[in-house]
């Protein structure tokens, strides 16, 4: 197998001189990563890859949220276990859903759900990182930041940017996982761009002839830097990243208000309070501009206590913006190309709680795929009666992992380069889910 670099990056590869003028005007270095570096990636990345899933939306659920009173309910188990809920039939012959899923269950024929996810990390933060890196977080880190890229990150990395978009997009920005995952070992530009710098790819009240003015003195300081040597002139990824600014084709990823009422409708998007649903329209239209991967974070799935109330409340909203979204793709014909996932770090206990809660539970657990031509209108694995243990075709982490890595194109297994000079593997040894594969 053949070594990829991913060592340095652009930037890393450019002379002092050059490194010393590198684009650092104004609003673009608040981006935290470099928009013209990510271009010149870009033109640097290989030749495109014929992949299924072409672009990838990541719902993270954070905090572990219920199985049994979401994916896999128990309607035949004892009140403790089966919990407040009723379950109601989906479109899959013999295969129920939580009642506060009703929109799910009527287009599961579109999902494959897979009810033998099993790991063996009960901590937030380590359970976290083992799901969206698919690499077991070492022990020496205890529960911090692992060192190692998420999937987001190594997407954007092997695939580059695309029409001068970040390749990674984490919205609303400040999801939980952001506090100890990132890009790693790998170059900053694959880095996730956060919902919080949405400012940063607009031109914020400032007149393009203002803007003009700094791109100047940008030259001059530049001149003056080099020791009289004649200044490095702007390339042509420098005027394509200004481009990208100025025509606010990068702002207007985030803004929904074109968004039809009838569209909106399809998210359960009433009002702005509806911010879930918001994101999920929001990460469609940064797929439809040029954004690879997205991932929508959304934690307080933690439910120690009164965890009925609390999903009372929730589920719908999550039901709406999960199959609205599998809806919308799917009538502007870019469900096939578009990989929609459902995540969270582990699933819930199957006993009620003396709080009227369920703890961290990573035994057995639920997730979901849709689209990127995968096999719907299945449930992959089973739970035991209880909803407490796998008995019927475990799945781990890195499974999943090498299954969206796979339908982006990528081999679960290509060897790269730590900045040490280490060989290590995306995924260590685990192949894709192959009865999710079409």
């Amino acid at each position: 197998m053949t070594p990829s670099t991913t060592g340095c990056s652009s930037y890393q590869r450019l002379s002092s001189e050059q490194r010393r003028d590198f684009l650092k005007v104004g609003f673009l270095s608040t981006l935290g990563l470099s928009l013209p570096s990510m271009l010149r990636h870009e033109a640097a990345a290989s030749q495109p890859r014929q992949v299924k899933a072409k672009s990838v939306i990541l719902f993270w659920l954070q905090g572990g949220i219920s199985h049994h009173d979401t994916l896999d309910p128990k309607p035949d188990a004892p009140a403790e276990i089966r919990g407040e809920f009723s379950s109601i039939a989906t479109k899959i012959p013999g295969v129920q859903f939580s009642e506060y899923m009703p929109r799910l269950a009527e287009i599961s024929e579109k999902l494959t759900v897979i009810r033998s996810v099993t790991h063996g990390e009960a901590a937030h933060q380590r359970g976290s990182i083992y799901m969206v890196e698919g690499r077991r977080p070492p022990r020496e880190t205890g529960v911090g930041y692992s060192g190692n890229p998420e999937l987001g990150s190594i997407v954007a990395q092997q695939h580059g940017i695309r029409n001068g978009m970040p390749p990674y997009c984490s919205i609303p920005g400040n999801d939980f996982t952001s506090k100890f995952t990132g890009h790693g070992w790998l170059p900053a530009t694959s880095a996730a761009f956060r919902g919080f710098q949405k400012n940063s790819l607009a031109l914020s009240g400032q007149s393009i002839d203002r803007f003009s003015e700094r791109i100047a003195l940008r030259n001059q300081l530049a001149a003056t830097t080099n020791s009289g040597a004649a200044p490095t002139a702007w390339d042509e990824f420098d005027e394509r990243a200004l481009d990208i600014v100025i025509s606010g084709r990068g702002a207007n990823a985030f803004d929904i208000s074109s968004e039809s009422d009838a569209t909106k409708a399809l998210y359960g998007i009433k009002s702005k309070a509806d911010a879930k649903n918001i994101y999920a329209l929001t990460a469609r239209r940064l797929i439809e501009s040029g954004v690879r991967f997205v991932t929508i974070g959304r934690n307080s799935w933690d439910h120690h206590s009164n965890i009925f109330p609390s999903l009372r409340s929730r589920l719908p909203n999550m039901d709406n913006a999960i199959a609205g979204l599998t809806l919308d793709l799917e009538q502007r014909g870019m469900l096939d190309e578009t990989l929609v996932i459902y995540m969270t770090e582990y699933g819930r206990t199957p006993r009620v709680n003396k709080g009227a809660g369920r703890d961290h539970w990573p035994q057995a657990f639920s997730v979901a795929f849709a689209g990127a031509g995968i096999k719907g209108g299945q449930v992959i694995g089973a739970s035991d009666k209880d909803g407490a243990a796998v008995i019927d075709r475990p799945v781990s982490p890195e499974e999943i992992a090498a299954t969206i890595l796979h339908l982006t194109g990528i081999d679960p297994q290509t060897e790269v380069f730590k900045p040490d000079g280490r060989p290590i593997q995306f995924v260590d040894y685990a192949k894709p889910i192959q009865e999710l594969l079409a």
